[in-house]
């Protein structure tokens, strides 16, 4: 066999020392390329799984910071609506009695809750000084009465002039037309009832001194008002006003009996819109044989109105701020939209939408005062049966 140093016999020791050098240089390059490799590789998966988690952290974040709300639609009106107003209900007559005389109160007939008839007496006064005054205008008018007599007599024999008869003549029906006035307010010395109907009030007793008129320091010595039927004045939107008709069934409510309704009628309206309260005044009366009803009771006027194809909201859906009121709209995108509305009439726990929005809208309910436009929502849907 031959020797392996046989082999390497005449090769130059230069040209093997080169050739081990370049295997080792190869063998590095490759081990770093390796190593450079598995570094990417492991960066990449880094980067990745780091994206991937970025990604799932900011849907869990944004559907935490989603606002979770109910929401509801807008109904469509139909039927009949009820437009519901306070009142007061009235006397179909109601006076104020004052004296018409000074004097003091000589007795008085009847006090309160009974009833009257016109022409009734209700007290008598004591009048004292306009019974001397008659007494003082009866002579004066007696001695006009007799000088008038005599000169027409003498003026008969054309014994005095024309113009001193006339003067005579005058004196007297001036006297005359005096004593008539003075008796007069002698006659308002009886205090009688205006119609037919009920003491309401009593101000005065036996002894008390009272002013004639209803100025100065004077005052009602009695209150009447007649209650087999009653009347109330109600105040209707002007946007309604249209569907105000006289003779239509008013609904009259008592907070006291809200189980037994009694029905009015609209007896006239004023035919004009008050620009101060751009409100229709409406007269409605109300039967009171039974005199169920009291005047001055307060009362709530329901009148049934035409829907027609207006949209009604609750009225917790609601936002009023510097530029009307608005409702907060739950997209299909998943963001809150703002959205300005008209209002209509108020029904008590609804409210008529007259523009701004579609009966598909879903609309917030009970939105705080903080939500904003394209804010992230969440819907809750509804229980069942609700």
């Amino acid at each position: 066999m031959t020797d392996p140093r046989h082999d390497r016999q005449g090769l130059p020791e230069l040209h093997l020392h080169h050739t081990r050098r370049g295997a080792v240089v190869r063998k590095a390059r490759v081990a770093a390329i390796v190593a450079v490799a598995l570094l990417l590789i492991g960066l990449g998966r880094t980067l990745l799984v780091r994206h991937a988690d970025a990604e799932t952290l900011a849907r869990e974040a944004a559907r935490h910071a989603a606002l979770t709300v109910s929401v509801v639609t807008p109904r469509q009106g139909h039927g009949e609506a009820m437009l519901t107003l306070p009142a007061t209900l009235q006397g179909m007559a109601e006076a104020q009695i004052y004296a018409r005389t000074n004097g003091y109160i000589k007795r008085w007939y009847k006090d309160i809750g009974q009833p009257v008839k016109k022409g009734e007496l209700l007290a008598e006064l004591d009048i004292p000084d306009i019974d001397k005054q008659v007494q003082e205008a009866q002579a004066n008018f007696g001695l006009a009465k007799t000088a008038y007599l005599r000169w027409k007599a003498l003026r008969a024999q054309d014994a005095v002039s024309q113009q001193e008869f006339d003067e005579k003549q005058a004196a007297y029906q001036q006297t005359e037309a005096e004593l008539k006035r003075l008796r007069d307010q002698q006659d308002f010395a009886r205090v009688v009832a205006p119609f037919d109907g009920i003491v309401t009030r009593r101000n005065l007793d036996t002894g008390s001194l009272v002013n004639a008129g209803n100025g100065g320091s004077a005052q009602a010595l009695f209150a009447t008002a007649q209650i087999d039927k009653l009347h109330l004045y109600a105040y209707v939107p002007q946007s309604r006003a249209a569907d105000i008709r006289v003779g239509q069934t008013v609904r009259i409510s008592r907070q006291e009996a809200p189980s037994h309704p009694v029905s009015g009628k609209v007896a006239r309206t004023a035919g004009a819109i008050d620009p101060s309260t751009r409100t229709l005044q409406v007269e409605v009366t109300v039967a009171n044989a039974d005199h169920g009803l009291m005047p001055g009771q307060y009362v709530d006027a329901s009148f049934k109105l035409p829907a027609g194809d207006s949209l009604t909201l609750p009225t917790n859906t609601l936002q009023f701020g510097a530029k009307g009121p608005r409702v907060a709209l739950a997209g299909a995108d998943g963001k809150v939209h703002l959205q300005a509305v008209a209002v209509g009439t108020d029904y008590g726990h609804e409210v008529e939408i007259r523009a701004g929005l579609k009966p598909s809208d879903r609309v917030i309910v009970n939105p705080p005062d903080s939500i904003n436009d394209g804010q992230p929502v969440s819907v809750v849907a509804p229980a069942k049966g609700e």
